[in-house]
Order: C-alpha cells, then sequence, then structure tokens
C-alpha cells in the first residue's frame, strides 16, 4: 500500500501511546515545535528520553519495529523535510549540570545532553568559570554543540572539551570517549562524520578556569569594548557583549511563527594558491572596495588554512535579503536563511541551491552547507543544491 512518506498507514495509527519499560512512544508528531527553523513534516514515531533505560527501550522499540532512527535535540542545526521522518525519533530529555574543583584550580563540569546550551554558559559565568563565555546564546543542546564542535567570536567547545560518555547505538552499551577519541575539528566531530549514527551522547565534561582573560581577539567583540573605552571586561561582561552582538547579526530562533537554523553555510578554509586564485577572479570586474575588504580578511588570517567567511562571498554577490518563497537571507548576517513565517524545507533548499549556484559562478568558489538535512529523499536535495563542498 502506497503512502506519503512520514504518515502512519491505517493499520499503524494509534490512539494512545507505546507504552514500553521506562518510556512511550507516540506515533505522527510534528517535528516543526522542535527545530528552531519551525519547518518540517511529521515524525513517523517519536520519544522523550531522560535516562539510559529510556534510551534503551527505544532503541530496542526501533529494532524491533525496522525503523531508522534519529536523535533530535534542540533542534538549530537541522532542516527537516515537508515529508518529516519516517523512522523513530528520539529526543534527549536529561538535564542538569555538576561543577567539581580541581587542584590545579581548573574546574570539572559535567552537562547533560540535553541540557540547554546557553543555560550552560549562563551558569559558567555566573560563577565565574572561563572558557565558554565567547559561546554564550547559541541555541541547541549540549550534546549537539559537541557533535558540530561549535565555535563562536574566538572560542569552540573543543579548547575546553575532556571526555564524553556516550551510548552505543547497536548494543546499548555505555561508553566514555576522550577527547581525542572525539577527533574534534571546524565543525566537525566523529558524531558528524565517521561514526554517524554509532552512539547517543549522553553527557560531556568540560574543563574550565577559575582565573581568565577575555577573548577579545574577534574584531566584533574588541570593537564593542573599544567604543566602550573597557580594555579589562569581566566574564558577564563578556556574556553580554557577545548576547548583543548576536541579538543584532542572528535572530535568535524564538519566534512563534518564523525562525531559522543558525549559520546555513560554513566559512571556508583556502590554501594559498586558493586565496590567490579567488583574488584574482574578484580582481576582475568588482570594485577596489572588494579587493580591499578580501585583503584585511587575509591579513586577520595570514597561515594556512586562510579562514574566508562566506559571508563576505554571499554580501558581494548581492544576495542580502534575496527570498524565495517564505525562506529569506538574513539581510544582517547572510549566513542565515530565515523563515519569515510559513516558508517550507523546500523554499530553503531552493533559496539555499540558488546562493550556493550564484557565488560559485561568481568568485568559482563552492561554500558548503551546515545544517544537517533530515528526511529528504534521495536526490530531493541534489534537485535544489550540490553537497560536493
Amino acid at each position: 500500500m502506497s503512502r506519503a512518506p512520514g504518515v502512519i498507514p491505517r493499520r499503524q495509527t494509534l490512539s494512545v501511546k507505546y507504552c514500553l519499560p521506562m518510556t512511550s512512544i507516540q506515533p505522527n508528531v510534528s517535528l516543526k515545535p522542535y527545530t528552531t527553523f519551525k519547518i518540517g513534516g511529521p515524525a513517523r514515531f517519536f520519544a522523550s528520553a531522560s535516562a539510559a533505560a529510556e534510551f534503551r527501550a527505544a532503541l530496542d522499540f526501533a529494532r524491533r519495529e525496522g525503523l531508522p532512527v534519529f536523535i533530535l535535540g534542540g533542534g538549530s542545526n537541522i532542516l527537516v523535510s515537508d515529508r518529516g521522518f519516517d523512522g523513530l525519533v528520539i529526543h534527549p530529555a536529561q538535564k542538569g549540570i555538576e561543577t567539581k574543583g580541581r587542584a590545579d584550580g581548573t574546574v570539572s563540569v559535567r552537562i547533560q545532553a540535553g541540557e540547554t546550551w546557553d543555560e550552560a554558559a549562563r551558569s559558567a559565568v555566573e560563577q565565574e568559570l572561563w572558557g565558554i563565555e565567547n559561546l554564550s546564546h547559541i541555541p541547541g543542546q549540549a550534546g549537539a554543540a559537541l557533535v558540530q564542535n561549535i565555535g563562536a567570536y574566538g572560542q569552540q567547545i573543543s579548547d575546553v572539551f575532556e571526555s564524553v560518555e556516550v551510548m552505543e547505538t547497536a548494543t546499548g552499551a555505555l561508553r566514555t570517549l576522550m577527547r581525542e577519541d572525539c577527533q574534534l575539528s571546524y565543525r566537525a566531530s566523529i558524531f558528524n562524520t565517521v561514526a554517524k549514527g554509532r552512539f547517543i551522547i549522553l553527557s560531556l565534561q568540560l574543563r574550565l578556569r577559575k582565573l581568565g582573560q577575555p577573548n577579545l581577539s574577534y574584531r566584533d567583540v574588541r570593537d564593542y569594548f573599544s567604543e566602550r573605552g573597557l580594555a579589562e571586561p569581566s566574564i558577564a561582561e563578556v556574556r553580554r557583549a557577545v548576547t548583543q552582538i548576536r541579538d543584532r547579526k542572528f535572530p535568535f530562533p524564538r519566534q512563534e511563527k518564523g525562525g531559522n537554523a543558525g549559520s546555513f553555510f560554513k566559512n571556508l578554509q583556502l590554501s594559498a594558491v586558493q586565496y590567490e586564485a579567488l583574488r584574482a577572479r574578484l580582481a576582475r570586474g568588482n570594485p577596489p572596495a572588494v579587493l580591499a575588504r578580501l585583503d584585511e580578511i587575509r591579513r586577520r588570517s595570514p597561515s594556512e588554512p586562510i579562514k574566508l567567511p562566506s559571508a563576505f562571498l554571499i554580501d558581494i554577490c548581492g544576495l542580502k535579503d534575496f527570498q524565495i518563497g517564505g525562506a529569506q537571507v538574513n539581510p544582517t548576517q547572510p549566513l542565515v536563511l530565515l523563515n519569515r513565517g510559513g516558508a517550507t524545507a523546500e523554499d530553503v533548499l531552493a533559496l539555499a541551491g540558488h546562493i550556493r549556484r550564484t557565488v560559485q559562478a561568481r568568485t568559482g568558489v563552492a561554500i558548503p552547507l551546515e545544517p544537517e538535512l533530515v528526511g529528504f529523499a534521495p536526490g530531493e536535495i541534489e534537485r535544489h543544491v550540490r553537497r560536493d563542498a
């Protein structure tokens, strides 16, 4: 019997939950409220889990029913298909932050994976523990923060990360992985690359410092305090600055009708040869001001890889504010695509594809996508946007 993906067949439509030991499985649950984009169809089945036994029960159910599994945290770095996900979505719901001092003056901070990341950053700042204050106001859960190795304003989670407790999805066994096991790099870890789908993150441990200096390496943060005449801001002042800067550039995804997934494109890391090829291409047909901006970017990244903001390329291609359907390029930070209210996943993919094709045609550079695309049919993504960058 044929059916639209993501819709429960009549024989499986339930008026009550599947009750399993320590958990429950709900059929046909809309994923829109669970994503910061406020886009996406239903999960065929959905479960919240806050303890190891609940995760195991959900995984056992998926194995018995032959269902694919997707772990959905805070929903801030994903785009869900309009048809939804034809399997079991497990939503980590465990909360809690524990701190423990060490003899060397540092502090061990254990964060449950279902904890809101910004709550973890706020808690650290209130206790004057240095190391993640520049990562304030980033939406999503703590577990997802590790998956992506989030970074902002001169800090990234890998700078302070020590270990993570995980569950093997195949066996339900618990393991502890150390920093070196996780292969953290720019916006990447084993959890979104070589070991994708193998583990569920349960909690992570960070090492923060009781004594620290403000990280003002990022120009926006440095300019914020320079304008206010503050050379040595407190940790609370750094969090306040980062929050205000992010609110100007990245609309925090809390709108009732719309939202966003954070940065939709990754920044580029170029070799010197790639940079020179880009500069030569931009020298043809662009005003001197564009080259001056590119040269300033090069001065801020003197060694390889050269860090090039994709927002710069989107901007010089005249794509700020560009809109397809209900999806729009954020005029203040073009890495972000906005759901202005009523946008579909199809709108977002079409907009992302237009941006990539335009940037590549004018600059010769392919900018890579950042969010995970969930529930799309084979070939559906390729119709809009290639993911070969």
